[in-house]
């Protein structure tokens, strides 16, 4: 008894010793990430302003057709998820039916039908099974099991998604029932802007000429990954300036804590969905601690949870006989069809098909074309903005290594397509908009537009400095606006910096110069018996344009959460060089400036037409030519 006794004391004083020493523990590091994050802001900040001289944001104009890019590309095998009556029953809104084509070839068929219920962002349970052999309307969830059986003895078994009716969001008033603009967002994990044109060319010609999109040229990244993308453009704060969500953190919070955009709509009498596939990378619960109480009125991580275990089961990329894409796609358009005397907020992120692959995209081209040619036949676009983006460009090694893939990562997709009522309604902001495509633009000046689409009653543009961290591209964003303005760190500015050439007889000043005036001859050559041929008479300026030395080492991130960057990288290998000259031409004294990009493998220098502006006027000097062809008054001497 007595060395029970004792030794039970000893346990306990052990036992006492580890609590301390834990709790000790604990504090350290909750207050060592807490200091760390203030210093992690603090390092950005001088990060920022140590680039804040270097003058406006000049964009490298990167050719979607590089060589060098296009190697890395590839055709994938198309999706074959078998024939539509492999899956027996189908939902449309809230209505699963039995598929009479299945029945009429198979007999009578039962189901048990199960609501699947969310109980948390990680776990998901059943409802009461209902039993039909005719239809189940969807009740306590837009997800349900059906276990189906024939007279037969034949079964099958399948995970159904609808939108269920649900009457108190039918209910809901809007704020105003005036010019209320529906927002639709459709975005792809890793697909710069570059890369959405190579992958989906059908889908951007089709967005851009059918649905008259105005695609952002100037869009930059903030940070690395999904979370530091979407973080800004849902909240306007970055992951450092919020509450703690991370889930290694003790005493962190769920992050239902951030002040999500989709709240703010909803509290305008918006309906909201937010739908993001491959759970186990979620943006809000891979590394952070998710979601406690759903955050929108429709969500779709319970459903991948749902069929997350039986994907072995399926064919490659396929749910049952459908493309797994084609799901989201599908839910997305049902919810914008169920709702329609409400106003819609919703927000779908897709990242299985493009996270881990930079072609494998191109197989859902047709598809998403089908959709978009969908929403517009069903009406859906008449009183939306439809937003296609998204969050970074391709982040794999081999395409990595590339200074033109560097600075691809830096620039994703994002675009809008606006009503034609909204364009005449709002006439300023709209011109304002398109005056900001090629201007440097970041996530918190999206998140700035998307609030000012709640308050289009009294819509009004704002003149803003260029150091404003969120203008709304509504507004006018200053030309002069620089990276340390947008409150970008110099290894994520894809702008490119000036170095003045003083030499201006040296070869890349002069060869660049000598390609502007063979161009301008080109173009002319058609019109010689009119337009006389031009030569170089001086160089005025010349410059190189060159990537941020921090872009160009930058090598990976050092800490767990992508804040601070590696920059032990030896560069990327530069494919190209860009330069731009101002430069006079005889006869006429013409002034003109042009970008040169110069391919060093191939030792060429190349120029554009649209990279070529005349800075003087021309007068009379072009009057032979006007009635012939105007577009080249710029380029052509009348010889008489």
């Amino acid at each position: 008894m007595y060395q029970f006794r004792k030794c039970s004391r000893k346990n306990i004083l052990i036992l006492l010793a580890l609590i301390i020493t834990y709790a000790v523990v604990v504090y350290v590091i909750n207050n060592r990430d807490y200091v760390d994050n203030r210093e992690k802001i603090s390092l950005i900040e001088e990060s920022i302003q140590s680039i804040g001289n270097q003058g406006a944001c000049k964009m490298p104009n990167l050719p979607v057709d590089s060589p060098e890019m296009l190697s890395f590309l590839k055709d994938e095998l198309p999706i074959e998820c078998g024939n539509i009556n492999d899956d027996w029953v189908s939902c449309h809104k809230s209505v699963c039916t039995i598929k009479p084509g299945v029945v009429k070839q198979l007999g009578k068929i039962t189901c048990d039908f199960s609501d699947i219920l969310r109980t948390d962002d990680y776990k998901y349970h059943f409802g009461t099974a209902v039993r039909s052999s005719d239809k189940y309307v969807l009740r306590r969830s837009d997800f349900a099991r059906a276990q189906c059986w024939t007279e037969s003895h034949v079964r099958w078994n399948g995970v159904l998604i609808g939108i269920r009716k649900d009457p108190a969001l039918n209910i809901r008033q809007s704020w105003s029932k005036q010019n209320t603009l529906n927002v639709l967002m459709m975005g792809f994990d890793s697909l710069s802007r570059n890369a959405f044109i190579r992958k989906l060319p059908k889908t951007y010609k089709y967005l851009t000429k059918y649905l008259k999109a105005d695609v952002l040229k100037g869009f930059n990244i903030i940070g690395d990954g999904t979370p530091q993308a979407l973080i800004p453009l849902l909240t306007g704060f970055t992951e450092l300036e919020l509450p703690e969500t991370r889930r290694r953190m003790p005493h962190s919070e769920f992050v239902n804590v951030y002040p999500f955009l989709w709240n703010e709509y909803e509290r305008y009498g918006y309906i909201t969905a937010f739908n993001e596939d491959v759970p186990h990378i979620g943006t809000f619960s891979y590394r952070l601690n998710g979601f406690q109480a759903q955050p929108t009125d429709h969500y779709m991580r319970t459903y991948y949870l749902a069929i997350e275990n039986q994907l072995t089961y399926y064919k490659r990329l396929c749910v049952g006989a459908q493309p797994r894409h084609k799901v989201m796609l599908d839910y997305t358009k049902q919810f914008m069809l169920s709702y329609p005397s409400n106003p819609r907020f919703v927000f779908s992120f897709h990242g299985e098909l493009s996270h881990d692959s930079i072609n494998l995209i191109g197989v859902a081209d047709t598809d998403l074309t089908n959709w978009l040619v969908d929403l517009k036949r069903l009406d859906l676009l008449n009183n939306t903005v439809l937003i296609m983006m998204s969050d970074h460009g391709n982040r794999f090694a081999s395409v990595r290594n590339t200074l033109q893939g560097k600075q691809e990562e830096r620039m994703p997709f994002f675009s809008f397509s606006f009503p034609e009522w909204f364009k005449q309604q709002y006439r300023e902001q709209y011109r304002n908009f398109q005056g900001n495509l090629n201007r440097l633009v970041t996530p918190f000046d999206v998140h700035e537009t998307l609030q000012d689409i709640l308050n289009l009653q009294t819509l009004k543009s704002k003149q803003r400095p260029a150091h404003t961290r969120a203008i709304s591209l509504f507004d006018e964003i200053p030309a002069d606006r620089s990276c340390a303005d947008a409150y970008i760190e110099p290894h994520w500015c894809a702008c490119l910096n000036w170095e003045t050439i003083n030499d201006t007889a040296s070869e890349p000043a002069f060869r660049s110069a000598m390609a502007v005036v063979d161009f301008i001859n080109k173009y002319t050559e058609q019109h010689r018996s009119i337009c006389a041929t031009l030569s170089l008479d001086e160089i005025k300026w010349a410059a190189k344009l060159t990537p941020h030395k921090d872009l160009v080492r930058y090598k990976q991130n050092k800490d767990t959460d992508g804040f601070i960057g590696d920059f032990s990288g030896p560069g990327s290998t530069i494919a190209h060089d860009m330069y731009q000259v101002k430069l006079t031409t005889r006869p006429g004294g013409a002034i003109y400036e042009g970008s040169v990009l110069y391919d060093i493998a191939k030792n060429q220098y190349r120029v554009k037409l649209s990279d070529i502006s005349r800075i003087n006027k021309y007068g009379s000097q072009a009057n032979c030519i006007y009635d012939k062809d105007p577009e080249v008054r710029k380029y052509c001497y009348c010889k008489e």
